[in-house]
């Protein structure tokens, strides 16, 4: 039998109140939706300023109300400086005898039918604890595993293992695969990716001294989620620029294709071209900016996320061991820095490639332009010169007009005809000249 003394199930989730680029209206929706999750009558205390944790409720806890009378829990609402956290708990309330670990089911659906699904997320942590009876036996980590699985349907059981207050710790985490569509990556609700961590605690005042660390693990699961979703949106960021970088790859062959058969392009087209990839990298430029960006969020809540984990293991002291929690900052900085780093580089070659694109594909609609131009004054000097012939014969084939009536009678209008042939002719000759000339 996996029991335990008073199972409580917390969930630690977080929501963007704002972004980069968030509209006031959008950050009103954002406040709107995250109000949602507590009772009708309740208010948000919610300054516009800077703050690393504030409580923006009054009373800072507020009770959770259940129509199942064995439960009881609150909701504690803050806000660490752009990011809502709640911190939602549930347990059996009773203190004094055994719980089966199925227990934490039951919590786990009280939980969830009191979340707003339309809160978008950016992550979210479950604390499963409770405390043994006395002088039991039980194996802390069987235990862990039971209450896992009535947590969780995922048989993956492989947990990083620690001590904290006399208790063993157990944490388990699941990331997705890493091509997240949008949807998950912007609604950590709804995708498989889950944090879970375990404490098993040898008695009622060890249990009771860990509830002190409550706000402690809001700040360190908050940084620690955001450090996981800014890896995420660097993927979709990364994504993009591909399918940027191809489109414009697209339009390169197109005019590649045309100088290898020496084509002439239209300048309509040409220019149409040119549009298309001016406005590709644009786009291109932005998302390589907000890669940057996603970088930047890495390193701002990855060194948070040190420091917040150095201050809780001094208030522990030094007979606990949370080093497994340290494993996630040098995942973050061996693998997701490093990652996001070499694709801002490549994706700068890539800009330097896209520019040369642009610059070659001005350049020859520039040459067409020219043509286009040199063939036209052809056209007017030739047209010209003919023109000037016509004009300069016109009065002496006048004087010329009874003459050619006496001999050909039936062609009255032949001295026009005559002077127009000799346009055409001075008009030839004067083409080639200037063919030759070229």
């Amino acid at each position: 039998m996996s029991d335990l003394i008073y199972p409580t199930v917390d969930l630690f989730l977080y929501a963007l109140k704002t972004s980069l680029n968030t509209t006031n209206a959008e950050t009103q929706a954002n406040k709107a939706a995250f109000l949602a999750q507590f009772p009708f009558d309740t208010q948000l205390n919610d300054p516009d300023i800077e703050t690393e944790y504030l409580e923006i409720t009054h009373p800072t806890q507020i009770t959770f109300i259940s129509h199942n009378k064995t439960l009881e829990g609150y909701y504690y609402p803050v806000r660490l400086n752009d990011t809502y956290g709640l911190q939602i708990d549930c347990s059996i309330n009773n203190q004094t005898e055994t719980q089966p670990a199925k227990s934490f089911a039951i919590l786990k659906t009280e939980i969830e039918q009191k979340l707003n699904k339309e809160l978008v997320t950016i992550g979210q942590t479950w604390l499963l604890s409770g405390w043994l009876p006395e002088n039991s036996s039980q194996n802390p980590e069987d235990i862990a595993k039971d209450c896992y699985y009535a947590l969780s349907k995922d048989t993956y059981w492989q947990p990083e293992k620690g001590t904290f207050l006399d208790g063993k710790v157990f944490e388990i985490w699941c990331p997705e695969n890493e091509n997240y569509s949008l949807q998950k990556a912007t609604n950590a609700l709804n995708s498989h990716e889950h944090h879970v961590i375990i404490a098993i605690y040898p008695n009622r005042e060890s249990a009771e001294q860990a509830a002190e660390f409550y706000k402690d693990w809001m700040g360190l699961f908050c940084y620690r989620n955001k450090i996981w979703w800014a890896y995420c949106q660097s993927r979709l960021v990364k994504e993009s620029l591909l399918n940027h970088y191809k489109q414009i790859e697209a339009n390169r062959k197109i005019t590649n294709q045309s100088n290898s058969r020496q084509e002439k392009h239209n300048i309509t087209i040409s220019r149409q071209i040119l549009n298309n990839i001016d406005n590709i990298l644009q786009q291109y430029t932005i998302d390589l900016l907000n890669l940057s960006f996603q970088k930047q969020i890495i390193e701002i809540n990855l060194s948070n996320y040190q420091l917040r984990l150095a201050l809780i293991k001094e208030k522990a002291g030094q007979n606990n061991q949370l080093d497994f929690l340290e494993k996630f900052s040098g995942l973050a900085n061996k693998k997701y820095l490093l990652q996001i780093t070499k694709d801002i580089e490549n994706m700068q070659l890539g800009l330097q490639l896209l520019e040369d694109t642009i610059n070659a594909t001005r350049s020859r609609i520039e040459v067409e332009k020219s043509e286009r131009e040199h063939n036209f004054q052809e056209l007017v000097a030739v047209a010209g010169a003919g023109i000037a012939t016509v004009s300069l014969l016109k009065e002496p084939v006048k004087d010329c007009k009874e003459i050619f009536k006496q001999v050909q009678p039936f062609c009255k209008e032949y001295p026009f005809s005559f002077s127009l042939i000799v346009g055409i002719i001075v008009s030839f000759v004067v083409w080639r000249l200037r063919k030759r000339l070229r």
